[in-house]
């Protein structure tokens, strides 16, 4: 018998599903990403789906409730997917940062080079 709850399960890991891939489809969100969230929704949708292994695994695990272990893969979910963003955040940081450096010797280079052959944009003044 399906209650009330497992049709709720359902109805919300597929739709997680079927708003990841049309955030890849529109090309939203990149790929290399997505399996993250794809993986985590399809395991969602099982244990809603099969509410027997979702009761085993409550069961081996010392969950009272079965369904609280959805929303503590949820979390689960969530908290790895995050994590990896942050990851990735920080490592764009960094190259941003980089390429800020780069481009600021470089201008300060041309500056030079444009000071030692007298020629200035319009619009700028030697110092």
């Amino acid at each position: 018998m399906i209650d009330r709850v497992q049709v709720i399960a359902i109805a919300v890991s597929a739709v997680l599903l079927m708003s990841v891939l049309e955030l890849v489809r529109r090309r939203k969100l990149v790929e290399e990403y997505s399996l993250l969230w794809i993986l985590g929704s399809i395991a969602i949708l099982a244990l809603s789906v099969w509410r027997g292994m979702l009761d085993i695994a409550a069961r081996e695990l010392g969950i009272f409730y079965p369904p609280s272990l959805l929303l503590m893969l949820v979390i689960v979910i969530v908290f790895v997917g995050l994590l990896s963003f942050s990851v990735v955040l920080s490592r764009q940081r960094k190259q941003i940062e980089r390429l800020m450096e780069e481009t600021a010797i470089l201008g300060a280079e041309i500056r030079d080079l444009r000071a030692r052959n007298g020629t200035m944009p319009d619009g700028l003044s030697s110092p």
